[in-house]
C-alpha cells in the first residue's frame, strides 16, 4: 500500500532565500546583540566572547543535525514533525507541547521589548500600549501571501544587518588593540572598577546566553512546505541563516570590547551595548539605533507569528484536537493561501498574554524550553541514522555522530546551569502533554495524531499556472 501523503495547500513560492530571509529574522542579530548580548557582556565582562564563540560551536552542530532531518522530513510541523517520526508519536506530541508552551511566550516577549525601547525614546508612550499596537500590526500581517511577508522581512532585515555594521564599525574604529588578549584570557569587572578573572562557571552561563541568541535557524524546516527547489535548499538556508548570525553578534560584541572606551565601564553599564553607542557615536546616534531597534523587534515578531502559525495549522491537519478545532486550524485562505485561522489564534493568544504580563514572566522558562528542543533534536539526529538507514538524505551531516553528541554534551551542560523552579515549570509542562496524549489521543490512534508523509517538491498548482 502507498502511503499516504499531505495535499499541497500552502503557497510553495518561496525561494531557498526567501526562506533564509524569514529564518534570520526569527533569530534577529541585532536583538540579539542588545538585548542577550549586553546581558552577556554584565555577566561574564570580557568572556562573553569565548561564551559566544562555543555556543556558536554548539549551535553549529545542533544545526547541521536538524538540516539532515529537517530535508529528510520537510514538513511545517518543524521540530514535532521531525520527532515524532523518528522518536514516535507520543515524543511528537510533546515536542509539539514544548512548542505550544512557546507559542504566545515569545512573540508576547519581542513585543514587550520593543515597548520598552519606544518608551526610551518616548517616554509619554506606554510600553505595553505600544507592545500591543506592535502585535496587532504584525498579526494583521501574517495573514497575507508569505512572499509578501518575505518582501517585508526582508527590507526590516536589511535594516538590522545595517545596525550590526554601524556598530562593529564604530567599535573596530576606535579599538584598543592591546585588549584583544582579554578575548581569549576574559575577566570580568566591579562596580569600583576591580578586575577578577572569569570563572568558567560563569563562562558555562554565557553559553546559555549565546545559545539564545543564536536560536531560530530551525525554522527553516516550517516555511519547507512554501519553498521550492529540492529539499537540500531548506539545509542550506537554515546553515546560511545561522552563519550570518554568528558573524554578525561575534562581530558586533568583540567590536563593542575592542572599542569602548574603558572595558570596565562598557561591562558595568546598565545597558552595555547603548553605552556604546553613545559613548562613540553621541545621544542622537543612539535615538537612532533605538528606533530601528523597534523595527527589529517587530520584524521578529512578524517572523514568529508566521513560524508558529503555520506549527499550529500543522497540528490541525494531523488531527491534535478535538475535529472542529483541527479543520479550523487546518483551514487555508483560498486567495492568499495562507494558514488564516491558525494566524489569528496565535495573533490573539500573544495579545492576552501582553495585555496581563509584563517582559520578565514573559521570558522566565522559555530559555530551557529551547534547550529541551535542542536535547530532542540532538537525540533524533542520533536514532534516526540507527533506525532508518534506508531512505536517501538529500543533505547528510558531516562527522556523524560527532556533531549530535557535542550539541547534547553541551544542553546536559545548560540544563545543570538552570534553576529549579525553572526545570519544574517545563517538566509540568511536558506532563499536561503527557496526560493529554494519554487520555485524549490514544483512545483514538486510529483517527486522530496521524502524521502524513510529507509530499517532496510536488510542484504547486497556482506556481505552474503562473509560469504559463
Amino acid at each position: 500500500m502507498s502511503p499516504r501523503r499531505y495535499r499541497q495547500q500552502l503557497a510553495r513560492t518561496l525561494r531557498v532565500a526567501g526562506n533564509l530571509t524569514i529564518t534570520l529574522s526569527v533569530i534577529g542579530p541585532a536583538a540579539s546583540v542588545f538585548a542577550i548580548g549586553s546581558i552577556a557582556l554584565r555577566q561574564q565582562g570580557s568572556g562573553a566572547f569565548l561564551a559566544f564563540l562555543a555556543a556558536a560551536l554548539i549551535s553549529g552542530c545542533l544545526a547541521v543535525a536538524w538540516a539532515e532531518l529537517g530535508a529528510l522530513y520537510p514538513t511545517a510541523g518543524g521540530l514535532y514533525g521531525i520527532v515524532g517520526r523518528v522518536l514516535g508519536r507520543r515524543a511528537g506530541f510533546l515536542a509539539l507541547t514544548l512548542q505550544l508552551a512557546l507559542f504566545v511566550i515569545v512573540p508576547s516577549a519581542f513585543a514587550l521589548a520593543a515597548g520598552q525601547y519606544m518608551n526610551a525614546v518616548w517616554p509619554a508612550i506606554s510600553p505595553r500600549t505600544a507592545a500591543l499596537a506592535l502585535l496587532a500590526a504584525a498579526a494583521g500581517l501574517t495573514v497575507a501571501g508569505i512572499r509578501l511577508n518575505a518582501a517585508v522581512t526582508a527590507a526590516l532585515l536589511a535594516l538590522e544587518l545595517a545596525i550590526i555594521l554601524v556598530v562593529s564599525a564604530l567599535g573596530f574604529a576606535n579599538a584598543d588593540w592591546s585588549l584583544a588578549g582579554t578575548l581569549i584570557d576574559p575577566r570580568v569587572y566591579g562596580t569600583d572598577g576591580a578586575m577578577a578573572p572569569t570563572s568558567l562557571r560563569m563562562l558555562l552561563a554565557g553559553v546559555v546566553l549565546g545559545l539564545g541568541a543564536y536560536a531560530g535557524y530551525g525554522g527553516a524546516v516550517i516555511l519547507s512546505e512554501e519553498t521550492r527547489g529540492p529539499r537540500r535548499g531548506i539545509a542550506r538556508a537554515m546553515l546560511g541563516a545561522l552563519g550570518v548570525a554568528v558573524v554578525a553578534e561575534l562581530l558586533a560584541i568583540t567590536a563593542a570590547l575592542l572599542g569602548a572606551p574603558a572595558q570596565a565601564e562598557l561591562t558595568t553599564a546598565a545597558a552595555p551595548m547603548s553605552y556604546l553607542v553613545r559613548s562613540l557615536g553621541g545621544d542622537r546616534l543612539v535615538t537612532i539605533v533605538t528606533l530601528a531597534l523597534v523595527a527589529t523587534f517587530f520584524n521578529i515578531v512578524l517572523a514568529v507569528l508566521l513560524e508558529y502559525a503555520r506549527i499550529l495549522y500543522s497540528s490541525g491537519r494531523d488531527l491534535a484536537w478535538p475535529r472542529p478545532l483541527s479543520r479550523a486550524f487546518a483551514h487555508i485562505h483560498p486567495r492568499t493561501r495562507t494558514p488564516v485561522v491558525a494566524s489569528l489564534t496565535i495573533g490573539a493568544a500573544a495579545l492576552t498574554l501582553t495585555a496581563v504580563s509584563d517582559y520578565a514572566a514573559a521570558v522566565t522558562f522559555a530559555s530551557l524550553t529551547v534547550v529541551v528542543t535542542f536535547a530532542l533534536i540532538a537525540t533524533s539526529a542520533l536514532v534516526s541514522r540507527v533506525r532508518e538507514a534506508g531512505p536517501v538524505r538529500p543533505y547528510r551531516m558531516p562527522l556523524w555522530p560527532l556533531p549530535p553528541m557535542v550539541a547534547l554534551v553541551g544542553v546536559a551542560v545548560t540544563v545543570a546551569l538552570q534553576t529549579g523552579r525553572d526545570l519544574a515549570i517545563v517538566a509540568g509542562i511536558l506532563a499536561a502533554g503527557a496526560l493529554y496524549d494519554a487520555v485524549y489521543l490514544r483512545p483514538r490512534r486510529d483517527t486522530h495524531w496521524i502524521l502524513l508523509d510529507p509530499l517532496v517538491d510536488e510542484p504547486d498548482p497556482a506556481t505552474e499556472r503562473g509560469m504559463r
